[in-house]
């Protein structure tokens, strides 16, 4: 019998268990033993349970039901916000990997206690760790939590919690640590294409596995130790007097050497596959090199007919161009040629033997190929041209339906493709790297649509200049100069009066003119979901055309996209005016081919186009989202991207936004905004249109109250 009134009974949580387990109940399966075992739990251990089992159901019941079945015996040692993390890392585990994963993670038991002593929580530090991977070179990499710590080259998969040194600084240190290894396993060529055919040789090729991921760890702990001496020391002190077996020894002296590479831990493999493996140390991730082959194979795929492509529209060749080492006696020399350093991971190019600074997307490319391959195959340098290509060139992950049947791939390869988080408000945390945006180009059109739209709104757009001309503002007269236009009257007659009195004379007598420069960038998001077909489009369009010649009156810096999709795989945020570019008929072109298209995945957008807002210079940043109706998306997970879910990620979202700074602020022309609106956006922060000739005063008064 329970002794706390608060403490719920086996009945009470049979029958609520019952309910919220129903889809994964059977004759054999029955909630009396999960609810058994809960009872003799406090009422906080309850409630927090029966907090998340719903969760867990909503997202899948058999996860539901294993979590309800094993969670019980462990909850006495754990605390809350430590039963709350165990939940979220299983939540993404089967976001990523699916229901098998995820009750791995469950039966492997909970993570370290966030409350142990001096322990660090990688939520806390990953922004940290993902610039020091920055700094450290090579590919910009992904964070990720994970049981098992791994790398897939694309992103670095860490434990949640770590607690294994006794002070929070040793802590963060190992984390470090633990990091730099992870990047030093695809920066120095551990993983390669061919590594399961060469481990297959062996007639155990997990052991094999192990073995080599052994050799290969003590070989780039030498290399970091040379790199970074700091990082070396801190390795040192966890390696503390590590006996190695009389085998071992040789090959790790022989692997120290600057000259060693993979090859040579290949050579020692033949060796050492029958000696017991030394054990891994604190900072050495799992015995996994599957992820990292496979995402390296379809990426090598992908980056060979880009870079060929790229090649093509550099020199505007047809004809196969000669690679040529640094160092080699130069041949004759080709029309186009390329010279690469896979120790720096750069390339230079040469045209008609005089020096051309690479395009970006080329030195990117050759950055990645180098650090997969150690050089860019001769094969990779036959120009693809500058035209497209056929889907039928890319690998089956691009071109194939999506997990679930929902949406096809667009024709673009996964190059580009950035991944985000995305709130679930039933979890009360990130879905993980959930949603793939990619930025594509827009189709221009020819369609009429701006010159009609001046010429139907002719008298409402001299009203409109004027009033954003009155914006701008004038000059204005800088007092108390050292130097200047013309003298300061004011500050010359006191600066005399104090002269008089014996003090000190200011010499800041003058006084100059100084333009009242408006510092804004606006970026507008376009709307251009399905919902949009027929009128809506065109009124979308002619608001936007009025803002556009509006915002080119007062000369503020100002961008536009268009979004939609279908699912968090196709994300696409279409480009219509970069910042940097000037307003002019490609421009309006672009805006001509603004078309209804598929959904509303709205919170990865304005994700994206904070970034994009935040990498502008100024003092005032505005995001002004267009659009006809509240965020819904197609998906195959239960409830999906529409209702509540649709509505909370993107109020998490503008949140986040604003707390960058950023302004967000939203025009919709759908009638019914008025009910959610005020919770997306906060009152004040959007406006509804029943008419597109009501924008002119709406946007001036907005643009009044934010950027004056």
């Amino acid at each position: 019998m329970a002794t706390d009134p608060n403490q719920l009974g086996v009945d009470e949580l049979e029958e609520q268990l019952e309910e919220v387990l129903e889809a994964a109940l059977s004759s054999r399966r029955t909630a009396i033993a999960p609810a058994r075992e809960l009872a003799a739990r406090s009422p906080q251990k309850q409630q927090a349970m029966l907090h998340w089992l719903p969760i867990l159901a909503k997202i899948n019941p058999e996860m539901a039901f294993q979590c309800a079945a094993r969670m019980s015996p462990v909850l006495d040692d754990l605390e809350i916000p430590d039963l709350e993390r165990w939940l979220e890392a299983v939540m993404d585990r089967f976001d990523r990997e699916g229901l098998q994963s995820a009750l791995s993670v469950l039966k492997k038991g909970p993570p370290v206690s966030s409350r142990s002593a001096g322990a660090v929580l990688l939520a806390d530090i990953s922004g940290l760790l993902g610039t020091f991977v920055v700094g450290l070179g090579g590919r910009r990499l992904g964070m990720a939590e994970a049981h098992d710590s791994h790398t897939d080259t694309e992103t670095i998969f860490l434990p949640p919690a770590m607690a294994l040194a006794d002070s929070e600084a040793d802590n963060l240190k190992l984390y470090r640590a633990l990091t730099a290894h992870l990047w030093g396993l695809g920066r120095f060529g551990t993983f390669f294409p061919e590594l399961p055919q060469t481990l297959a040789h062996w007639p155990d090729m997990e052991v094999a596995a192990r073995v080599y991921l052994s050799l290969e760890r003590w070989r780039i702990d030498a290399v970091l130790a040379r790199q970074l001496p700091g990082l070396g020391r801190v390795m040192a002190s966890w390696q503390g007097a590590h006996a190695f077996s009389e085998a071992w020894q040789p090959a790790i002296q022989e692997l120290a050497h600057p000259g060693a590479d993979r090859n040579r831990s290949l050579a020692w493999l033949g060796r050492l596959y029958d000696t017991p493996i030394p054990p891994r140390l604190p900072y050495h991730g799992a015995d996994l090199y599957q992820p990292a082959v496979v995402r390296m194979q379809g990426r090598l795929e992908q980056e060979k007919i880009l870079f060929r492509k790229a090649v093509g529209e550099v020199g505007q060749l047809r004809q196969p161009i000669r690679l040529q080492a640094i160092d080699a006696k130069s041949p004759p020399e080709p029309l186009l040629e390329l010279e690469s350093c896979p120790e720096t991971l750069t390339c230079a190019l040469r045209l008609d033997g005089q020096p051309l600074l690479p395009p970006e997307n080329l030195k990117a490319l050759a950055t990645s190929i180098l650090q997969d391959l150690g050089e860019i195959p001769p094969e990779y340098l036959t120009a693809a041209g500058s035209g497209g290509y056929l889907t039928d060139d890319l690998p089956p992950t691009a071109q194939g339906k999506e997990k679930g049947g929902a949406g096809q791939y667009s024709k673009q390869s996964e190059e580009g493709r950035i991944w985000y988080d995305e709130w679930d408000f039933h979890r009360n945390s990130y879905r993980k790297r959930w949603c793939q945006l990619r930025e594509l180009e827009i189709s221009p059109s020819d369609d009429p649509i701006v010159v009609e739209t001046l010429k139907k709104y002719h008298g409402l757009w001299q009203g409109i200049r004027r009033s954003f001309e009155m914006l701008r503002g004038g000059e204005r007269w800088l007092k108390r100069q050292e130097r200047g236009d013309e003298v300061d009257m004011d500050a010359l007659v006191e600066s005399l009066v104090e002269a008089k009195r014996g003090q000190e004379m200011d010499h800041r007598l003058f006084q100059s003119r100084a333009r009242n420069d408006r510092d804004v960038a606006t970026l507008i998001l376009v709307d251009m979901s399905g919902s949009t077909k027929g009128w809506v489009n065109d009124a979308i369009r002619e608001s936007l055309v009025l803002l556009c010649k509006a915002l080119q009156v007062l000369d503020d810096r100002f961008a536009v996209y268009g979004f939609t999709g279908m699912t968090r795989n196709r994300c696409e945020l279409y480009h219509i005016k970069h910042f940097e570019e000037a307003y002019g008929e490609e421009v309006e072109r672009h805006i001509a081919g603004i078309k209804p298209m598929e959904y509303t995945r709205m919170g990865v957008f304005i994700r994206h186009t904070s970034q994009l807002l935040n990498s502008q210079e100024a003092r005032i940043r505005l995001l002004i989202t267009l659009s006809d109706g509240k965020p819904e998306d197609y998906d195959s997970f239960r409830n999906g991207y529409r209702g509540q879910y649709g509505l909370e990620d993107t109020r998490k979202a503008l949140l986040e936004a604003r707390q960058t700074g950023i302004h967000p602020f939203c025009i919709t022309i759908d009638t019914e905004a008025r009910d959610y609106m005020p919770h997306l956006f906060g009152p004040g922060h959007y406006v509804v249109l029943d008419d597109v000739r009501s924008l002119p005063l709406k946007i001036t008064d907005i643009y009044r109250r934010w950027t004056t």
